[in-house]
């Protein structure tokens, strides 16, 4: 996909003279010269050279003109601000151009395509190159436009909110109701029952009026007396028979409604497990809980209440319509006059309340956001002091959901009375034109008098699909919400012919692995290890280097995107993530624990462990002695996270956890750093009993701490650098002695201070 913005005149012209439109690789403008300071020029690629331009282009002359043959690699170092293209070429580097961060992203991929140009030349001298050339990658923000209003979607969904069919959309949440089939029958039962009891009072009313009250004709008393008996027994029959099927269709709704909550609930938690973690880097918790929660709750009601009163309340329309009609179709045709303009207004207000809700479905997501990160935080904020600063901070995302939610009731609050005024205008005319009638003697009085208590029943559907407007705006924009969610797919699926794991032996290899978590920004680069069962590897480096990179692919929480990462001689993609998850154990810096026990946090590993096993793990983590010294022992509650314990506590119990689960591959992530000596010490040892016989990877800022494993890599810029074990790497004098000595530095500064 060329990457091309419009060219200044003359050097359009001067270009076009060599080479094709169709042949440009790359034409694009950066804002800052060599020196720093705003200015244009323009980076040009052809298949055969690399140009920048000085200026804005209007000199025909380039500052730079390498042939692409002769670079070596490039990269967009990041500065201040900023950045800067780099290729090297000669054996030396040369600054092609400078640009601000705006421009970073398309920089990145440039250097990315140049990368990928030398690996091709590289694998075409050894006669292992394809036959297509190099191209740049997609931009990432251009693949997440909508195709059809260029509008960006929402991070994680192929869903556009503002084309989002709002038929397919409900036709989606009715098939929630597919499962449940026969309450749903008995729901709509129900109410066209009830719809039809509900329709004989009104018309009790014409012999009660015409022949009991103000008969038309002269009839005994008695006779009168015994009509009213009737008419009253048959209203009282009617109603209780209509309140008895009312509370019965209600007792059915609440446990439908409450049970699709659930099973909404589960799928989207269920869906949630299934995703990548890509997904959750760029998404905050408590947004996510929303969604879970709240949004659920609101696709409840419109899949129960909401459908279940549409239908009603069509059906009622029409049946009282039909009735109105039979009774008198002159005065009922005055009915519709302001329907017109009732139906122009709530198109009009229909979109615009729509964004509104949608508006603050999205503010109380990041204010609920904004809870979640003061209340999991909550000891940094105190440690700093900050109280005032969070506070002012939820007042500000609080008085932003107060505005949208007061403008989108206002808008309410306004369209909603001014459609019952209009509707009501309807009435007023059945009454003046009713009323005319019945003096002429055209027809009786209680025939108007029927006529109105329908027209008192036909004007509540009006009313109720007059609201419908605010109602559906508040369920699509949830509905929107919780879709993108589901319409979300795993990063890393699993293949459909993925392979069962039993048992890995838990040899490790890395082929040539590229990987960035932006493609066009590699953290690992063409890096290659083998890790033989048993084998302890050390991975050493600067933050930023690619450690903690290369254990989330070991764990497969992202694929490489070029390259393998292999188990057991088998892609990691053709395994099942489930079966290889379960053999690799995990050691965190940051060890995270569940509210609750000890002992559940211990055996969460192995739900179905006995008391004795979780205690020989928690022995074998030198854990079992302060466990016992608590209160309750092994039944103490850990708090939130775990912060009723010390940091050593937490590490030494994810330790007994890690040996519980009994991996084939263990994961060792900082698992001593934060602690005193002694905790150290303990953890140490008990670190010492869980990798025997085990491949294990350690990460660790404290060298000295790496000195039992088989081998050490050190990674400098996303590169193994040197591989061996520590004697050798200290012994050799290169980055690993580097390091050691500026943290011996550092240790002797620390010991000077204390």
């Amino acid at each position: 996909m060329p990457l091309l913005e419009e060219l200044p005149k003359s050097l359009e012209e001067t270009l076009l003279k060599e080479v094709r439109r169709e042949e440009l690789v790359a034409a694009v403008a950066t804002d800052l010269n060599l020196q720093g300071s705003f200015g244009e020029e323009w980076l040009v690629i052809t298949p055969a050279r690399i140009r920048v331009y000085d200026g804005n282009g209007s000199g025909v002359t380039p500052r730079v003109d390498l042939p692409l043959s002769e670079v070596k690699s490039a990269n967009a170092e990041g500065l201040v601000g900023g950045g800067a293209l780099q290729v090297r070429a000669d054996g030396k580097v040369v600054e092609l151009l400078r640009y601000t961060n705006a421009h970073q992203n398309k920089f990145s991929r440039v250097a990315k395509y140049l990368n990928d140009c030398v690996k091709h030349a590289k694998d075409a001298q050894k006669g292992e190159a394809g036959k297509q050339p190099p191209k740049l990658d997609p931009d990432p923000e251009e693949q997440r436009r909508c195709p059809a209003c260029k509008l960006l979607l929402p991070e994680g969904t192929k869903v556009c909110p503002a084309c989002l069919s709002k038929g397919k959309v409900l036709k989606r949440l009715l098939r929630y109701l597919r499962p449940h089939w026969k309450r749903v029958f008995w729901l709509w039962a129900s109410m066209l029952c009830g719809l039809g009891l509900g329709l004989i009072p009104p018309y009790l009313t014409l012999p009660l009026t015409d022949i009991v009250m103000v008969p038309r004709e002269p009839r005994p008393a008695e006779e009168r007396l015994l009509l009213l008996g009737w008419l009253v027994l048959c209203w009282l029959g009617v109603r209780l028979t209509g309140d008895v099927i009312g509370i019965l269709r209600g007792r059915v709704a609440v446990t439908l409604g409450t049970l699709l909550s659930h099973e909404l609930r589960a799928a989207l938690f269920q869906h949630l497990q299934s995703l990548s973690l890509k997904f959750f880097d760029k998404r905050q918790t408590g947004a996510l809980m929303t969604r879970v929660t709240r949004d659920t709750q609101s696709l409840e009601a419109v899949l129960v209440d909401g459908v279940q009163h549409f239908l009603s309340n069509v059906l009622l329309f029409f049946g009282i319509g039909i009735v109105l009609f039979c009774l008198n179709w002159k005065l009922a045709l005055l009915i519709f006059i302001p329907a017109p303009l009732v139906f122009f207004l709530s198109q009009f207000f229909w979109r615009r309340m729509l964004n509104l809700w949608r508006r603050c479905w999205h503010l109380h997501s990041r204010m609920s956001a904004t809870v979640n990160d003061v209340l999991t935080g909550v000891r940094v904020v105190r440690a700093f002091a900050k109280e005032d600063r969070e506070i002012e901070r939820f007042s500000d995302r609080s008085r932003e959901l107060y505005e949208a939610e007061r403008n989108a009731d206002q808008m309410r609050y306004t369209f909603f009375p001014m459609v019952f005024f209009l509707m009501s205008t309807g009435q007023l005319i059945v009454w003046y034109v009713g009323g005319r009638s019945v003096i002429g003697g055209e027809f009786t009085f209680g025939t108007l008098m029927v006529f109105i208590s329908y027209l008192g029943m036909f004007y509540g559907p009006l009313q109720w699909m007059s609201n419908i407007a605010d109602y559906l705006s508040r369920s699509f924009a949830a509905a929107e919400r919780v879709f993108e969610v589901l319409d979300s797919t795993p990063d890393v699926p699993d293949a459909k012919d993925a392979k069962p794991t039993p048992r890995i032996e838990g040899r490790v290899e890395f082929k040539n692995v590229t990987f960035g978590y932006e493609k066009h920004k590699p953290v690992l680069k063409e890096v290659s290890f083998k890790a033989a069962p048993g084998e302890m590897i050390g991975l050493v480096g600067k933050s930023g280097a690619g450690k903690s990179t290369t254990i989330n692919l070991v764990c497969r929480f992202y694929d490489p995107q070029e390259g393998q990462v292999l188990i057991d001689g088998v892609d990691l993609r053709e395994l099942r993530q489930q079966d290889l998850r379960s053999q690799i154990g995990i050691v965190l810096q940051d060890t995270f624990l569940f509210s609750g026990t000890i002992l559940e946090n211990i055996a969460y590993a192995k739900p179905d462990a006995t008391r004795e096993e979780i205690m020989t793990a928690a022995k074998a983590a030198n854990a079992h002695d302060f466990v016992c010294q608590k209160p309750d022992g092994y039944d103490t509650q850990v708090g939130e996270r775990g912060q009723a314990l010390s940091a050593g506590e937490r590490q030494r119990i994810s330790i007994a956890r890690a040996i519980l689960h009994d991996p084939r591959i263990l994961i060792l992530d900082e698992a001593t750093s934060s602690v005193d000596t002694e905790t150290e010490k303990q953890i140490q040892e008990a670190i010492a009993r869980l990798v025997q016989g085990r491949t294990t990877f350690a990460i660790a800022h404290r060298l000295s701490t790496l000195r039992n494993a088989s081998r050490l890599l050190v990674l400098k810029e996303g590169k193994i650098v040197e591989d061996g074990t520590h004697e050798e790497l200290v012994a050799k004098k290169g980055e690993f002695y580097r390091l050691v000595n500026i943290q011996q530095e550092m240790s002797k500064i620390i010991a000077v201070v204390g």
